[in-house]
Order: structure tokens, then C-alpha cells, then sequence
């Protein structure tokens, strides 16, 4: 319990400026769950934990940095009980951030009802407080797990990749319809469950991690012939290897269970399918974010100019996207046939498929000194940019003028990105253009 408790102290007072943005924290909360408490009708005064809480989140912003840090290195593989202690230090930081949010929701309604000491004579008035406070506080402990992945994908994976994989799983924590919202009510048993099934879930593979990475090796012998296949050949397409383009076949694979699940919740509804295909077409882009990197090395090595680094890199890139998309776009027009779409959305959608592919492709071959402020809003404009055009696409009553209108705008895009990926590899430093973990090692 000690290493636990040193864990979450690390996770809140890291630095001087987690220490200040804590203690601010607890104070707001402090005296927002008095003032709430003390005076009846000081809901509106609800704010001032809503600012106590996002200081008290952004205090323990270095925990899931930290976490991954740690689980990585030597100690941890070393040290007994290493991992079973950073998984506890993980669920008491989330416990710790979610426990405020189970206090003052509840003290807010009790505040703008009728006080604290009638809700402690009316049992069934308790009751429903107390049914409030382990609702909220449920709920924020899903939310908080889910924030904490985001800050460790924007901390961990500073590529174009990263990000927008950053920007997806926030757009669908905000967007997706839960089933409190479906159902239009909220359970406590349904919370549990969710946070039973996702924590026993990552605690397992968290701590059996160690065994099944020394197990691999064993199993891929008398299964070698599977990791062959999926391969391909790479012999003669060493270029491809080095750049990590050799294998599209596990970019195929890995959609898989996310369209097995898509198509036992979704249906047959157009729009959505549509939406989320878009967005799998747009990560297949993404990876070219790595490539500038990459290929770092085959410059040192080699004999071409830029101009033909580039254009091979180019062409081994669309080598890989290409059997992505064609899955994605068998995968979208089988799925209109059989559920009925119509044959605008068929027409417009799967070029909306390439679209998204070639914008987030040409962006991160163009992040040739990394992500700064200019790639990532041009990130998120890409990101976005399609999935809205989704909704046109699949209104029946829009304008097929427009819609045409608008793909051919993301085309020009697409080709503008083009034009600044290739002049900017004519110029490129390679003292800045390299792997990430390389200058780390380096301490760059």
C-alpha cells in the first residue's frame, strides 16, 4: 500500500505546477460542497466544483505518462508485484478524481430543494440522493478512464497517427448514443458493469502482458505459417518493410471486430455506416505520419534524389492504403445492397472513402518536421472535414450539386496537400526528420 500511495502522490504532485493545479483543486471542491451544503438554493453555485474538478484532473495529467513509463521499464519487470501495484495506483487515481463528482451533483439538487436537514428526515428524499451520488459518481469513473486514455494517446503518440486516433475516440465518447441516452435512463447496476467488465479486462491483459509477450515466441513456431501469410512476401520489398507498408493485411484484419460490432448495433442506417467507415479510411492515412521518419534511413543509404525518395514513398504508401480501402469499400457497397441504400449515397460514398484517405496520406507525408501548430489544425480540419460531409451525403434532400461541389473542394484539397508534401521533401532536413524514440534516446 505504501508504493501505491508514493504512485498517486507522483500522479498528483509530480511537479510544481500538478502540485498548485491539486491543491486548487481540493480547495474549489471544498468550498463549493460547503457553500452547497450551508445555504439552500446555492445550486448555481454548482460551477465552482465544475472548475475545482478540471483542476484537480489536469493535477493528475501525468499519470497516464507515467504509467506506461513505468509498466515499460526494467523495475517493473524485476520488482515483485510491480504491476499489480501500478494497476492499483491506475483505480485509486480514477477513484480519486471521480469521488468529488458523487458529492457535489448530489449536494447541488439537495441545495435546490430543501436543505440538508429535511433530506435527512425524509427516507425516501435520502433515498434518492443516495441512488444520485453512486450514479454520478459511476458514471464519472467510466468518463475519467476514458479521458486518461486520451491524455495518454496525445502524450504517448505524438504523430499524425496519434492525434488523429486522439481526435476519434473523443469524437465518440461525445457523439456515440450510450444507453442512458438511448433508453432515456440511467442505472447503477449497468455502470458496475461496465466498469467490472473494462477493469478486469485491462487488469488481466495488464498484468498477464509479461507471459503472453514471452509466450509468442513459442506459439509462433508451430503457427509460423499463419504469420507468413499474413506477411506477404518482402522479399524484394525491403523498401516497404523499413517504411512499415509491407503488411496491409493487418490493417484489414484489425477492422474486422469493429465491423462485426458496427453490424450487430448499427444495422442498416446509412449515415452511420457511412460516418464510421470514413473515419477507418482516414486512420489507413494517417500512418503515412511516421513514414517522413522512416525514411530517414533509406536516404542515408541510398543513391536518389528527393524527388524520387519521395515518389517512391509515395507509391509504397498507396500500395498499402489501397488494399485497406478496397476492403472498406467492398465492405460499404455490400452493406448497401443489402440494407437498401440509395444510389447517391453508393455513388458520392465511396469516394468519400478515397477522399479521406488521400487528405490524411498527403498531411502526414507533409509533417515532415513534425506535428506543430499548422499540421495540427490542418489534423483536425481533415478529420472533420469528411465526416461532415457525411450527413450531406446521406440526407435525401440535399442538393446533389452541392454534395458534388463539396468532394470536389476536398479533391483540390487533397491535391494542394500533394504539392506541399513534395516541395517540402525537396528541402527536407533530415537532421530534424526522424523517429521519434530516436530522438528521445538522444534526449532531443
Amino acid at each position: 500500500m505504501n508504493a501505491v500511495a508514493r504512485l498517486v502522490w507522483a500522479y498528483f504532485m509530480g511537479s510544481a505546477l500538478t502540485r498548485t493545479l491539486t491543491a486548487i483543486g481540493v480547495v474549489l471542491l471544498g468550498l463549493d460542497v460547503f457553500i452547497l451544503l450551508a445555504q439552500p438554493k446555492a445550486g448555481e453555485m454548482l460551477w465552482v466544483g465544475v472548475f475545482g474538478l478540471i483542476a484537480l484532473f489536469v493535477g493528475s495529467s501525468w499519470m497516464p505518462l507515467m504509467f506506461a513509463r513505468l509498466a515499460s521499464s526494467h523495475a517493473a519487470r524485476v520488482m515483485p508485484g510491480a504491476r499489480a501495484k501500478l494497476l492499483a495506483s491506475a483505480f485509486v487515481t480514477v477513484l480519486l478524481v471521480s469521488l468529488p463528482v458523487g458529492i457535489i451533483v448530489p449536494a447541488a439538487v439537495v441545495s435546490d430543494t430543501s436543505g440538508l436537514t429535511e433530506v435527512m428526515r425524509d427516507p425516501a428524499a435520502l433515498k434518492y440522493v443516495l441512488k444520485l451520488a453512486a450514479i454520478t459518481f459511476t458514471s464519472a469513473m467510466i468518463f475519467a478512464g476514458w479521458m486518461y486514455v486520451v491524455l495518454w494517446m496525445l502524450t504517448s503518440k505524438r504523430s499524425l497517427k496519434g492525434l488523429v486516433g486522439t481526435l476519434i475516440l473523443v469524437l465518440l465518447l461525445t457523439l456515440l448514443p450510450v444507453r442512458e441516452i438511448r433508453d432515456l435512463s440511467v442505472s447503477t447496476t449497468w455502470n458496475l458493469q461496465q466498469l467490472v467488465v473494462v477493469w478486469t479486462v485491462f487488469g488481466a491483459g495488464f498484468l498477464w502482458w509479461p507471459r503472453v509477450r514471452a509466450g509468442r515466441l513459442r506459439v509462433d513456431q508451430p503457427f509460423g505459417f499463419v504469420n507468413r501469410a499474413l506477411s506477404g512476401r518482402t522479399t524484394g520489398r525491403e523498401f516497404d518493410v523499413l517504411l512499415g507498408t509491407s503488411n496491409p493485411w493487418l490493417g484489414v484484419m484489425a477492422l474486422v471486430v469493429p465491423l462485426l460490432l458496427m453490424t450487430y448495433a448499427v444495422g442498416g442506417a446509412s449515415t452511420v455506416w457511412l460516418f464510421f467507415l470514413t473515419i477507418f479510411s482516414t486512420v489507413t492515412g494517417a500512418m503515412s505520419g511516421q513514414v517522413p521518419g522512416r525514411s530517414r534511413a533509406l536516404w542515408l543509404r541510398g543513391t536518389w534524389s528527393r524527388a524520387t525518395l519521395f515518389s517512391a514513398v509515395e507509391r509504397s504508401v498507396w500500395w498499402h492504403n489501397a488494399h485497406v480501402l478496397g476492403a472498406l469499400t467492398l465492405v460499404f457497397v455490400g452493406i448497401g445492397l443489402v440494407g437498401g441504400f440509395s444510389v447517391p449515397v453508393l455513388a458520392y460514398g465511396v469516394p468519400l472513402l478515397i477522399l479521406g484517405s488521400a487528405l490524411s496520406t498527403y498531411l502526414g507525408l507533409a509533417a515532415t518536421q513534425g506535428l506543430r501548430w499548422m499540421e495540427i489544425v490542418c489534423a483536425i480540419a481533415v478529420m472533420f472535414a469528411p465526416m461532415l460531409l457525411t450527413s450531406f451525403i446521406s440526407n435525401m434532400h440535399a442538393s446533389l450539386v452541392l454534395i458534388f461541389a463539396l468532394e470536389s473542394g476536398l479533391f483540390m484539397l487533397a491535391v494542394l496537400l500533394r504539392h506541399i508534401a513534395r516541395r517540402r521533401w525537396m528541402k527536407i532536413d533530415w537532421a530534424v526528420c526522424r523517429p521519434e524514440r530516436m530522438m528521445v534516446i538522444r534526449g532531443a
